[in-house]
């Protein structure tokens, strides 16, 4: 390679450039400009010569010789060496993700002694500086390099320790490492989806590449960029691939144009799964069926097909059948009676089975055994049976039906235990045939027989009633019951003494029992001579009522009742109650033995009604005794009279108790009772609560008067109640003021009061001074002149008048001064 550009300048100090002067330049080898044995004018070279177009790598030698018209002298000699040419046809051979092979030409002019190599890492990683290689020949390997990093090589030539100026470059990308290891995470029939772990450790790469072979997929080859720093698991998906098919599948990690070596594996896709897989029912029995299929349905890829059967307690080794035999398998060993068996039928590849198809199959249990019918000590009726010990079943269906009707009652049960209660379930009174069936999910067994009797329903006693001599009794039977006949027993509780009887009617009376006995009454009914469980009734018989009642004492609020006990009758106690007239509600004493009671805190005026009769267990008899008795009513109390001048009203509080009215009576206190007084009745409501009050007119103002009052109730009067009081007199005087000229006193005159209107006994006079005393006149006094002294001069006073009978003074009359 020839370079342009100067290789030596020879610098001449003091050249002046002298006409006539003449420089001569030779060297050898003899290549280069200017040419050797060149003769330079001194004036054209100035201070310096330059010689270029040398040969690259190579050992010159220089002579320099000056002359003029009188010498050719040599005035200066050296040798130098050129620049060596870099090396050429560099090349890079990856042998793998760490080691690489170098390989150049030395440079085609001129000589070399070595050769130089720098290698820096473009992907800057942790350790990407520069490496120098020196003395280095070709070929020449690298090795502890990065894997799938990418490198610049820079290869120059050594001649007499000098460096090529130029070198030549060449970039590559070593292998980066192999994936981990990757599985498929998901498949189905068309698609699989493989997961694949990054390199370890994971040098340098930045994609992987995945590929499949068969190439069925929409995509074969797929490029999964890396995320992540540290990079995590990554996945590929292929997809509408065939159904069963293995596929051949790798996975490369890439950098730049290198890959690396590929992890791989074979994986399968889901073969599609079979259809219309179906049990044979009529193939059922005990110990045994029949299984039928059909192949996928599309294009698929597939082995054979493999049956696997399980249940809850036992799980069968598959069986294969092969793709091209008949679609039929019957299982017939090591089954077990009423067991429920999951089938599962499955296309196969390789190792890759179908979804399955699955169709579930409930072997026909075996027959109960030892079934029987059991009352138990309460009556109840059960059957009980035992479970075939060579089976297996869940509940049991019990069927019966009534032998002996065209209507015949029958029905199914459920039952999950070996026993079960038939009272409920059938009818009372019937002859019925029941059949017992194991049951495994729908399967059922044979059914196992028996005959079973019901009793008949107990008769309900609806009407027990005593009479005075027996028992009226009547009963009523279950609609669903059947019975021929009924027996009636009566057992008198205190003798035991027992009778019955037998009727086809649903009741009897019963005579000829004793006054007072209680007697337990027993009704049966009775069907194919099977007695239903009886229904008791304890009812004593009405005892004979007690005899001559009669009140022995008495008082205000209270009585002492007394009888007589019956004869030929059991007695356990007495009774007495009683009520009043206005309240129907009967009130009760408590239970008594003997022949003698006292009712007290009876109400005053009310009419009792008593009853008192015998007891026998807690029935009475039928006629009780009774009498009639009334309270004298409270006499009236404070008594407030309200006076005015010609009537009197009179209140009092109502008196406890009942008061149908009152009877008011009075008269002047002078006149004597026996002439015959005032006579009035007051009434008041019953429910009224308030004081009672009554007006007394047309009286004499001024007057005494007596008043007796007494309540009454029944026609029965309380006690008398007497009280006196005074009408207020009338005033009809005027005051007449008299002038006597005086400054101190005042006086004044009247007019009379008639003394035929009013009773009275004196006038009475006041000022309104307190400390002035009041003056009175005689009401036949005839000096009507009235003087009040020691006054107040100037003083404005109130006169008041006033007529006084027996201190109760009229209204006042008025005047000032």
């Amino acid at each position: 390679q020839i370079y342009e550009c100067a290789d030596l300048v020879i610098h001449i100090p003091g050249n002046l450039g002298h006409d006539g002067v003449l420089y001569r330049l030779d060297y050898t080898p003899p290549h280069g400009h200017p040419a050797p044995n060149t003769t330079i004018a001194s004036k054209d070279i100035k201070e310096v010569i330059k010689f270029s177009q040398a040969l690259p790598g190579t050992n010159y030698y220089f002579w320099l010789y000056y002359s003029n018209s009188t010498h050719n002298t040599l005035t200066w000699t050296a040798n130098f060496t050129t620049v060596p040419d870099p090396p050429s046809n560099l090349s890079v051979v990856v042998r793998s993700g760490k080691v690489a092979t170098i390989s150049w030409s030395p440079p085609t002019h001129g000589s070399y002694s070595s050769f130089k190599l720098r290698l820096t890492e473009l992907s800057k990683t942790l350790n990407s500086s520069p490496k120098i290689f020196k003395d280095v020949s070709s070929p020449y390997t690298i090795d502890n390099l990065t894997p799938g990093a990418t490198y610049q090589i820079y290869a120059s030539t050594i001649f007499e320790n000098k460096e090529s100026v130029a070198y030549t470059t060449r970039n590559f990308t070593t292998k980066p490492n192999t994936p981990g290891k990757f599985i498929v995470w998901f498949r189905n029939e068309t698609t699989l989806l493989v997961l694949w772990q990054p390199p370890y450790p994971p040098a340098i790469y930045t994609h992987y590449k995945a590929s499949i072979h068969p190439p069925d997929a929409l995509e074969s080859e797929l490029f999964v960029e890396k995320e992540g720093e540290p990079p995590g698991p990554a996945q590929a998906a292929f997809k509408s691939l065939v159904p069963g098919r293995a596929y051949n599948i790798s996975v490369q990690t890439m950098s730049e144009d290198e890959v690396s070596a590929p992890t791989t594996a074979q994986y399968r896709t889901v073969p599609l799964r079979v259809s219309n897989v179906s049990i044979d029912k009529d193939s059922i029995t005990s110990h045994s069926f029949t299984v039928r299929w059909q192949g996928p349905n599309g294009e698929c890829e597939f082995d054979k097909y493999q049956l696997t059967l399980n249940n809850t307690t036992k799980k069968f080794p598959p069986i294969t059948r092969p793709k091209t035999g008949p679609l039929v398998w019957e299982f017939k060993d090591f089954l077990e009676p009423g067991r429920t068996y999951t089938l599962l039928v499955k296309s196969v590849s390789g190792k890759v089975t179908s979804w399955p198809m699955t169709a579930e199959v409930t072997l026909t249990p075996l027959p109960v055994i030892n079934l029987r019918a059991r009352n138990d000590k309460t009556g109840n009726l059960y059957i009980d049976w035992d479970a075939n010990p060579d089976s297996y079943q869940e509940d049991y269906i019990i069927s019966y039906h009534e032998v002996e009707s065209s209507t015949a009652d029958s029905n199914t049960v459920r039952s999950n235990t070996t026993t079960l209660l038939l009272d409920g379930l059938l009818l009372p009174g019937r002859n019925y045939s029941v059949s017992v069936q194991a049951v495994s999910k729908k399967a059922e067994s044979n059914g196992s027989h028996i005959y079973v009797l019901t009793r008949p329903s107990a008769p309900i006693i609806e009407d027990l009633r005593p009479l005075t001599d027996g028992l009226n009794i009547s009963w009523k039977s279950d609609v669903n019951s059947r019975q021929d006949k009924y027996e009636v027993q009566w057992i008198r509780n205190d003798t035991k003494e027992k009778n019955e009887k037998t009727t086809h009617d649903s009741h009897i009376v019963l005579h000829n029992l004793y006054p007072g006995a209680g007697y337990i009454v027993k009704v049966f009914a009775i069907s194919h001579n099977l007695p239903s469980e009886p229904h008791e009734h304890f009812q004593p018989v009405f005892p004979k009522p007690p005899t001559n009642l009669t009140i022995e004492k008495s008082t205000t609020n209270s009585i002492i009742l007394q009888w007589q006990p019956p004869t030929d009758s059991v007695v356990s106690e007495y009774t007495v109650r009683y009520r009043t007239d206005s309240v129907r509600t009967w009130d009760k004493l408590p239970s008594i033995t003997y022949n003698e009671a006292e009712i007290s805190d009876m109400t005053p005026g009310e009419l009792y009604t008593i009853q008192v009769n015998t007891v026998s267990y807690g029935l009475e008899s039928s006629e009780p005794q009774q009498l009639n008795h009334t309270v004298r009513p409270n006499p009236v109390s404070n008594i407030a009279p309200l006076v005015d001048s010609n009537n009197v009203t009179l209140e009092w509080p109502r008196p406890e108790g009942r008061v149908e009215r009152y009877v008011v009576s009075w008269k002047e206190s002078s006149e004597d009772w026996g002439d015959s007084p005032n006579i009035r009745n007051v009434t008041q409501n019953q429910n009224d609560i308030g004081p009672v009050r009554t007006l007394v007119g047309n009286l004499m103002p001024g007057v005494e008067y007596t008043f007796n009052i007494r309540a009454i109730s029944y026609d029965l009067e309380s006690d008398d109640t007497t009280f006196t009081t005074r009408t207020m007199p009338l005033i009809q005087s005027e005051i007449i003021m008299v002038n006597n000229k005086s400054t101190d006193s005042i006086s004044l005159k009247y007019t009379p009061t008639p003394q035929t209107l009013c009773k009275f006994d004196h006038y009475r006079f006041s000022l309104s001074e307190p400390n002035i005393s009041d003056q009175e006149k005689a009401v036949n006094d005839t000096d009507r002149l009235v003087t009040f002294t020691n006054l107040v001069p100037g003083r404005l006073y109130n006169i008041t008048m006033w007529t006084v009978s027996q201190n109760v003074t009229s209204q006042p009359v008025q005047r000032q001064d």
